[in-house]
């Protein structure tokens, strides 16, 4: 046994993983658009490949930040991706109830040919509602709490 006391772990700051994110970031669409760029046959299995590997690296640095993040942060991400999320959803069942019934018209660009362009578009759509709920359930949060 060691008389030495037990390394301790020191956990990665935010800036620290904020620079990881980004280096991550720009090597998966670094390593798509280079994919791209030399074309070929297995191009879209090497591009799914790419994102695989992105998207698991992506949540391994969000795993490391929530292991290091405290209650109250946790607790304000919690609250509101439930209340902002849940909102954002319900305000594109609104839209697409009163499109439906032809009370409304919503005229969303496709985002690409075809239906697989209208399904990215309502994707897009439903996210980017749940991300502005979620922004503005954070901040209240954090403004009710200070």
């Amino acid at each position: 046994m060691s008389d030495l006391p037990p390394k301790r772990r020191r956990p990665l700051s935010y800036m620290s993983l904020l620079g990881l994110s980004v280096l991550v970031g720009l090597g998966l669409g670094g390593s798509v658009a280079l994919i791209e760029a030399v074309g070929g046959e297995a191009s879209r299995p090497l591009q799914a490949i790419a994102l695989g590997v992105g998207v698991s690296l992506g949540m391994a640095i969000c795993l490391i930040w929530w292991r290091n993040a405290d209650e109250a942060v946790r607790e304000a991400h919690k609250w509101a991706w439930y209340w902002g999320g849940s909102a954002g959803i319900g305000l594109v069942m609104i839209l697409f109830a009163l499109s439906s019934w032809n009370l409304i018209e919503v005229n969303v660009p496709p985002y690409g040919d075809g239906p697989n362009g209208l399904l990215l578009s309502g994707i897009a759509v439903t996210l980017g509602a749940q991300l502005v709920g979620y922004l503005i359930a954070w901040a209240a949060w954090w403004l009710r709490h200070r």
